[in-house]
C-alpha cells in the first residue's frame, strides 16, 4: 500500500518545495520507497510499501508517451485479467505491476476504466497534453483521498490530510456541520472531512480537474435486492466468488498473512487461504485480556490449519494510545476499536506487509444485532395506543414470562411510531449523542441537525425499502466511515496493508443481488455465509455468538491516565469547552452513557493537536 500526493496549477513554475514535504510525510505508508515528479503546471508524490513487482512498479509512473503519469495507492486484484484484454488491443508492457495495468488502461479507456477495477484502490493520473487530472477511489471506500484548492485555484491531493496541510497552500477551517455528524457518529461521515476547506472524495466516486474548475461524479452505487434467485443456487455462488476474492487477494511478490480473530468472517478468509497456499499461513491474534480474549477461537482455527500462528496477550497503555490516535487519525476518530487495530497492527507488521482481514463481512451478509430489531418492527403491524400501553404495563410486571417478550414489543412499536421509515429508525438507535443533546452542547443556537446532513447524502430514494434500507447505509456510510478509515489508517501507521477478500467487486455485486429475504434469513445472523463456509469452521468457532472488537470505555475511563486527559480535555478554558460551551455538563448528564464521554473525549484530544479556526456555522430558523 501506499501515499499519494498532488500539486495541479494553471500557472507554470509550481514550487518545488511543498511536494517533497507532503511526499515526506506520508513515509509511515510506504517505507520502502519514494519518488516525486516535477512538471510544469504539476507535481506527483509516492510513497510505496513494495509489494507485487517491487522493481518494475517504481511510481510516479509515465507511460511511453509521457502524456500519462500516474501516482496509485492500492491494489488492482484482477490486473492480470485487465492485462490480458489491454494486450489484445495491442498495448505493450514493460512491467509485471498493476500500476502499468491501470496507467495503461486509463489511456486505452479513459475515465470508464474504473469501472474495469477490481480492487482497493485512490489514484491521480495527469494528463501532460491536456494540462487535466483524472482521480478516482474506490467503490467501497478502502483507500482514502482528500482534496483542497489553494489561493490561486490550486488542487492539492493527498492520501491522507496531513499531507494536505504539509502543503500550506490550505489553512484548515473547522466544519460545525460536520463536528455535529461526529458527535452522533463517533466519526465524520465518507463524504465530508472534520474541515469545510478540504474534502473527501467520496466512495465509488472519480474527480476531474483542469483550468481551476473541479468536476466530481459518482460511478458506482449498490444495487440491493434485484436478482431472484433460489437459495441453493445462491449459496454454491456465494462460496465459489468468496474462494476467487481469496485467490486474487493472495496475488503478492511478498508473504501474505491474515488477521485470526476466531469469528466467523477471520476464520472464512484463513480457511480458504490455506487451501490455496503453498506454505504454512501467518496468522495474527491479540489478545486483550478482560477487554477481548478471541485468543482460543483463533487457536483453534489456527490448529486445523496448520498455520504459522502468532498470538500474544497486550496491556494496553490506554491514555499514551489516545494520545497517538488523535495523531494518527487527521479526524476525530470515536470507534474505541481503533486501540486494538492499531496495537495488533503493530504486531503483525513486524512479520509481514500483507494481511487479509474479515472487514466487510458484517455489512455484506448481515452480521450486525441491530438488524433484529429492524427486522422485527418491518414484520409488525400498526399498533394502536391501546396495545402500546399495554405492552407497556406488561413490562413494568414483575420477573416472569411474559416481561421480557412485553418490554421487547414496546420498544420496538414505540421505535416504529416515533420513526414509520426505517432509515430514520436505524439512524436513531446508531446515534450516541441524541440531537437535543447535541443542541446543548453547542449552547442550545439552532443550526441544520447531523439528521438533516445525512438524509441529504444517505437517505436512499423509495425503490430500496424495508432492511434494505439500513443496509445501504451500513454500505455507502458506516463501512467507510468507521471500518475503513479505522483499519487503514491504524494498519498503514505500521506500513502494513490488509486487504479485504469480502470486498471484492464480484462478490459484493452479487450478495447484494441477492432478495433481503436470503441474506437476512435467520435466526441465526449471516445465514447465507454458515450455509456457505460453515464446512470451515472448527466447532468451538461454528457454536460461538458475536463478539465485537470494542473495548471497556466504562473502565477505561476510571484508569489515572485517563481520567488526567479527562480533566484537561473538560477544563473551562480547554479547545473542547470553548468549541462546545455544554460539553462538561452533557458528559455529567450521560455518565451512565460512556461513549458520550469518550465521544467528547476524543475530540477534545484531537482539538488540542488540531488548532484550526472554526468556519461559519449555518443557522435554520
Amino acid at each position: 500500500m501506499c501515499g499519494i500526493v498532488t500539486i495541479c496549477s494553471n500557472r507554470p513554475g509550481l514550487n518545488a518545495g511543498p511536494i517533497v514535504q507532503m511526499t515526506e510525510d506520508l513515509a509511515h505508508r510506504g517505507p520502502d520507497a519514494d519518488g516525486v515528479v516535477q512538471m510544469s503546471k504539476c507535481h506527483l508524490g509516492h510513497r510505496r510499501l513494495q509489494v507485487i513487482d517491487p522493481v518494475g512498479g517504481q511510481q510516479p509512473m509515465w507511460d511511453d508517451s509521457r502524456r500519462f503519469c500516474v501516482t496509485f495507492n492500492g491494489e488492482i486484484y484482477n490486473f492480470r485479467e485487465l492485462r490480458r484484454e489491454l494486450q489484445t488491443r495491442g498495448v505493450d508492457f514493460h512491467t509485471h505491476s498493476d500500476t502499468e495495468v491501470l496507467l495503461l488502461g486509463y489511456r486505452e479507456y479513459g475515465s470508464a476504466v474504473v469501472e474495469k477495477l477490481n480492487g482497493q484502490f485512490a489514484f491521480a493520473i495527469w494528463d501532460e497534453k491536456q494540462s487535466s487530472l483524472f482521480a478516482a477511489r474506490d467503490r467501497l471506500g478502502e483507500k482514502p483521498l482528500f482534496w483542497a484548492q489553494g489561493p490561486a485555484g490550486e488542487l492539492i491531493i493527498g492520501s491522507e490530510i496531513k499531507a494536505i496541510l504539509k502543503s500550506e497552500l490550505v489553512r484548515p477551517m473547522l466544519d460545525p456541520a460536520s463536528v455535529d455528524a461526529y458527535l452522533a457518529l463517533i466519526y465524520v461521515p465518507p463524504d465530508r472531512t472534520i474541515y469545510q476547506n478540504i474534502h473527501a472524495l467520496p466512495p465509488g466516486h472519480a474527480l476531474e480537474w483542469q483550468s481551476g474548475a473541479v468536476h466530481q461524479w459518482s460511478y458506482w452505487q449498490p444495487r440491493l435486492s434485484t436478482n431472484p434467485i433460489d437459495q441453493c443456487e445462491a449459496v454454491g455462488e456465494v462460496r465459489r466468488l468468496t474462494t476467487q476474492a481469496v485467490e486474487r487477494q493472495m496475488v503478492a511478490d511478498t508473504p501474505v498473512g491474515a488477521f485470526l480473530s476466531g469469528g466467523l468472517d477471520s476464520a472464512t478468509i484463513v480457511g480458504l487461504m490455506a487451501g490455496q497456499a503453498t506454505a504454512p499461513i501467518k496468522t495474527f491474534s491479540v489478545g486483550f485480556g478482560d477487554l477481548i480474549n478471541e485468543l482460543p477461537y483463533a487457536e483453534a482455527v489456527a490448529q486445523q490449519y496448520r498455520t504459522e500462528h502468532h498470538a500474544m496477550q497486550m496491556d494496553i497503555p490506554v491514555g499514551e494510545t489516545l494520545l497517538q490516535m488523535a495523531r494518527v487519525y487527521d479526524e476525530p476518530f470515536g470507534d474505541s476499536s481503533n486501540i486494538p487495530t492499531y496495537l495488533i497492527s503493530q504486531f503483525a507488521g513486524e512479520h509481514v506487509k500483507v494481511v487479509l482481514s474479515g472487514d466487510g463481512g458484517d455489512e455484506l451478509f448481515g452480521g450486525y444485532d441491530w438488524y433484529s430489531p429492524l427486522q422485527r418492527q418491518e414484520s409488525m403491524p400498526s399498533s394502536s395506543v391501546l396495545s402500546t400501553e399495554w405492552y407497556r404495563l406488561l413490562s413494568c410486571l414483575p420477573l416472569g414470562p411474559w416481561r421480557r417478550h412485553a418490554s421487547t414489543r414496546f420498544k420496538d412499536i414505540r421505535a416504529k411510531n416515533c420513526f414509520p421509515d426505517l432509515w430514520d429508525r436505524h439512524l436513531a438507535a446508531l446515534s450516541v449523542i441524541s440531537a437535543d443533546h447535541r443542541a446543548s452542547l453547542w449552547g442550545g443556537s439552532k443550526r441544520e441537525s447531523a439528521e438533516d446532513l445525512l438524509s441529504k447524502s444517505y437517505r436512499p430514494n423509495d425503490s430500496i425499502y424495508g432492511i434494505d434500507r439500513a443496509t445501504d447505509f451500513d454500505l455507502r456510510c458506516y463501512l467507510p466511515g468507521d471500518i475503513f478509515v479505522k483499519v487503514d489508517r491504524a494498519a498503514m501507521a505500521h506500513g502494513l496493508e490488509t486487504r479485504s477478500p469480502f470486498m471484492d467487486v464480484d462478490l459484493v455485486e452479487f450478495v447484494l443481488s441477492l432478495p433481503a429475504r436470503l441474506r437476512f434469513a435467520g435466526p441465526p445472523l449471516k445465514s447465507i455465509l454458515r450455509r456457505a463456509c460453515a464446512d470451515l469452521w472448527p466447532e468451538p468457532v461454528r457454536a460461538r455468538n458475536k463478539q465485537g472488537f470494542g473495548a471497556p470505555i466504562q473502565s477505561w475511563l476510571q484508569r489515572p491516565d485517563v481520567r488526567t486527559l479527562r480533566d484537561r480535555v473538560f477544563h473551562p478554558q480547554s479547545p473542547l469547552l470553548e468549541l462546545l460551551p455544554g460539553a462538561a455538563v452533557i458528559a455529567r448528564q450521560c455518565e451512565k452513557k460512556p461513549q458520550v464521554t469518550w465521544n467528547l473525549l476524543c475530540l477534545g484530544l484531537w482539538l488540542e493537536s488540531h488548532p484550526c479556526d472554526v468556519g461559519k456555522q449555518e443557522q435554520v430558523a
